[in-house]
């Protein structure tokens, strides 16, 4: 027959056994009658033993207890309760507690068990039916060397006693075999606990085994192990201790009638040898028996077709079907025994040349017409059930309805519902999302054998679920408010696991725009379900604003300067961008960037309404400012009053630490100043310097030209805290004499010259930039040249211009 191929999935995530796939655990369902072991179905026999008087001990691991079937066919149980746990040392065995157990040995009157489950080896005596722990506590790995009592195992399963009452243990998953003497000491004789494959003939205690699940030791004294997971038979010479493979490789079938070492396994388990040194294995994967001859070393099948079913009874072994056989031994009268145990049975060959096979143990009827476990063929999470039917109509009693999980090698009893007609149902609407395989078993009544359904596999698909995110609308600036939703098909059973989050790609001050709304579902139970979001949006649309226009005067006289401060805030927060208009009433003024400012010496006398209007942004709405009323008086006759002109360049460059000038005019208009005027630099770049020559212009205006000079550092500038009071004494100097001379005025009249030096001063202040910068950056600058004085009726006349600066940084 062609090579199969063993998935990885297999060969490595089940830990120990094939048969997994359909294991169980139950609780308490019944303990055995006294009945025909082939009335009684069994759950997972997984391990199989005889004493010298032919009674046959069977580890029924799925319902948690050992039975014995005696010579004559009677079955009876003799340890555990059919519960799973722990209980019950130093009392009777039937009153005991066991978990899952998959190893048994018999020496003498005493029957040893591997409570696998339990992590431990018990002992129980057959005379007295007392059951004790003899080694294991929790599962780990310690005591080698040490009294067995205070060792510890992890999921000790196969065993086998040797002539000298030495007990040998497969610690599967410690992968070790360990041995623990008729003085209860225990010691390791293969494996250092790597899960792997290496050692051949070298010392077992130096090699890799993985997942070793079946012992047979031979007259001899030399041991026999399935290293399961590596799909190998290996034997430990007890002279020397060395171990080689005597059958087996990569996982697959072939190689009968030929030498065992050139065989293929498939995840080998239980292990038997006959009085005539054959070995027989239990090929789980393979769904066979084979032998390894002990003259030839040839492997032949004895049982088994490879196909995983159920057929073949008072037939030819080797044409029956078997269903990932876990164990098998030789009976005191030479009859090969095998434990079908994903069948639920005990089979039996019969003797040589050509042995039939038959039922010694469960039930002899296969029972999948007795009982069917039927589903919908698509069932959505929430909802659905099973049935289960018995063919007879007057059957009373209960139906288990067991989940059975391959993986992590538990089983579950989902539910026990009472007969109804015949048929009980399961409601699947609890089940989580995924595929089970579920098994129905009826526990019988006085006119009806109990009896189970093939296991059913049951896919749970997920469930829709939709999520609407509420859509909310926020001004550009508010606060983001944490953005809720709701749920429709969720189901009520899962509110404490399930959390939906909705969220969209915004943060403070996103810009105006729509942004979706994604939803997320998160929580035990979000697996469960197929989830989608229906579309929704957080939409920020521009926020008001309010835009304020401050005159520094409401009256003055025509052709004095008057200065607009226009401002715009938001309602919200973030700050508007953008232009602002002045206009006077219809008429457009200025348009300039804001915050603005504006000066003109250009209103006619009268009544003028002055407005600015805000043009909005991508996140601001247009607003415009309060009116204000300005009323131009006319200017007295022949009044003083100046101009200033660049007369030069009025954009220049200049380097980091170099310096520029520019030239202007000054031209006195009406009757002669009597007052000084005064110059003022502003908006320079940081630590810039500005002079003027000359500093001031006297009385009468002659020169009537100045220079600016800007100058750059290079370096860092100290600040000096002498040059604004040097620079204020030199702006109220030439006042003093005025402020003597108009003190017949009052005194309100020399303090307004005052606070008109203050104002000078600080535009004069800003000259000499006191920042903490080294280097300028690279911008336009545009600086301001302001000139002040005086008229005779003592109203300020002040007139600017602008000229432009690009400072170049230093590299």
């Amino acid at each position: 027959m062609g090579q199969k191929s063993i998935p990885q999935s297999l060969r490595r995530r089940v830990p120990t056994l094939l048969w997994m796939a359909f294991f169980l655990f139950l609780p308490a369902r019944f303990a055995h009658p006294q009945t025909q072991a082939t009335n009684v179905p069994l759950i997972l026999p997984s391990a199989i033993t005889y004493d010298s008087q032919g009674n046959l001990y069977i580890a029924e691991t799925g319902n948690h207890i050992i039975c014995k079937v005696a010579p004559t066919g009677i079955i009876t149980t003799i340890a555990g309760t059919g519960t799973q746990g722990f209980s019950g040392d130093n009392s009777l065995a039937t009153a005991a507690r066991l978990d899952s157990p998959q190893g048994l040995a018999v020496d003498a009157n005493i029957l040893y068990i591997a409570d696998t489950h339990n992590h431990r080896i018990r002992k129980l005596d057959l005379i007295t039916g007392i059951i004790v722990t003899i080694a294991g506590s929790t599962a780990g790995f310690s005591g080698d060397n040490g009294a067995a009592a205070a060792a510890q195992f992890n999921l000790p399963t196969a065993l086998t006693v040797d002539a000298n009452h030495n007990l040998y243990i497969a610690d599967t998953q410690n992968h070790r075999i360990r041995k623990i003497t008729a003085a209860g000491l225990i010691t390791t004789v293969a494996g250092n606990g790597v899960q792997g494959f290496s050692g051949d003939n070298g010392a077992a205690i130096a090699a890799t085994i993985d997942s070793p699940a079946g012992l047979a030791v031979d007259a001899a004294g030399d041991l026999y192990l399935s290293d399961t997971h590596n799909h190998r038979i290996r034997k430990i010479t007890a002279a020397s201790g060395l171990i080689t493979t005597i059958a087996g490789a990569s996982p697959g079938f072939s190689g009968d009638n030929g030498p065992a070492t050139a065989a293929t396994l498939a995840l080998p388990h239980g292990l038997s040898i006959d009085s005539a040194g054959n070995l027989y294995i239990a090929d789980t994967a393979n769904h066979r028996i084979r032998r390894i001859d002990a003259t030839t070393g040839a492997i032949t099948t004895v049982a088994g077709n490879g196909t995983q079913t159920f057929s073949g009874d008072e037939g030819l072994a080797t044409t029956a079907a078997l269903d990932s056989p876990r164990s098998t031994v030789v009976s005191p009268a030479g009859l090969v025994t095998l434990a079908d145990t994903s069948n639920q049975r005990v089979r039996q060959l019969d003797v040589q040349p050509a042995p039939n096979i038959h039922t010694i143990a469960g039930l002899s009827t296969r029972s999948v017409n007795l009982l069917t476990l039927t589903a919908p063929p698509t069932i959505v999470y929430g909802t659905g059930q099973l049935t289960a039917s018995l063919a007879s109509p007057t059957a009373t009693g209960s139906i288990n309805f067991t989940l059975l999980n391959p993986v992590t090698a538990t089983g579950t009893t989902l539910e026990t519902e009472p007969l109804t007609a015949s048929t009980a149902t399961f409601d699947t609407s609890a089940l989580p999302v995924g595929t089970y395989s579920i098994l129905a078993a009826y526990t019988g009544d006085p006119t009806h054998p109990a009896t189970q359904s093939q296991p059913l596999a049951v896919t749970i698909t997920p469930r829709p679920l939709v999520a609407v995110p509420d859509p909310i609308t926020l001004l550009y600036g508010q606060p983001i408010p944490i953005l809720t939703g709701s749920l429709i098909g969720d189901l009520p059973q899962d509110d404490a696991n399930l959390t939906s989050t909705f969220t969209a790609q915004i943060a403070p001050l996103s810009p105006a725009a729509t942004y979706p709304i994604s939803a997320t579902l998160t929580g035990a139970a979000a697996k469960n379900y197929m989830f989608t979001s229906s579309p929704a949006s957080v939409t920020i649309v521009p926020a008001p604003t309010l835009t304020t226009l401050i005159p520094s005067a409401t009256s003055i006289t025509a052709g004095i300067p008057i200065t607009f401060t226009a401002q715009t805030v938001s309602t919200t927060s973030g700050i508007p961008s953008g232009t602002v208009t002045f206009k006077d009433g219809a008429t457009t003024l200025l348009t300039a960037p804001i915050p603005a400012i504006f000066t003109t010496t250009t209103l006619s006398p009268g009544p003028h309404t002055i407005t600015t209007l805000y043009g909005g942004d991508r996140n601001f709405i247009a607003s415009t400012s309060a009116p204000a009323l300005i009323t131009v008086i006319p200017a007295p006759a022949n009044a003083p009053d100046f101009t200033l002109t660049p007369t030069g360049a009025v954009t220049q460059t200049i380097p980091s630490g170099g310096s520029v000038s520019f030239n202007f005019s000054l031209q006195i208009q009406g009757s002669t100043l009597s007052s000084p005027i005064t110059l003022a630099a502003t908006g320079l770049p940081p630590l810039a310097t500005a002079s003027f020559t000359p500093g001031y212009l006297p009385p009468g205006t002659t020169p009537n030209t100045f220079i600016l000079t800007i100058s750059t550092p290079q370096t860092t500038a100290f600040h000096s805290n002498s040059g604004p009071t040097a620079l204020l004494a030199f702006l109220l100097f030439p006042l003093t004499g005025l402020a003597l001379r108009l003190r017949i005025r009052g005194r309100a009249v020399t303090i307004a010259v005052l606070g008109s030096a203050l104002v000078l001063c600080s535009g004069c202040g800003s000259r000499i930039n006191t920042g903490g910068a080294t280097t300028n950056p690279v911008k336009t600058y545009t600086i301001t040249i302001t000139g002040t004085a005086t008229s005779p009726t003592g109203s300020i006349l002040q007139h600017a211009t602008t000229v432009s600066l690009l400072v170049e940084s230093v590299s």
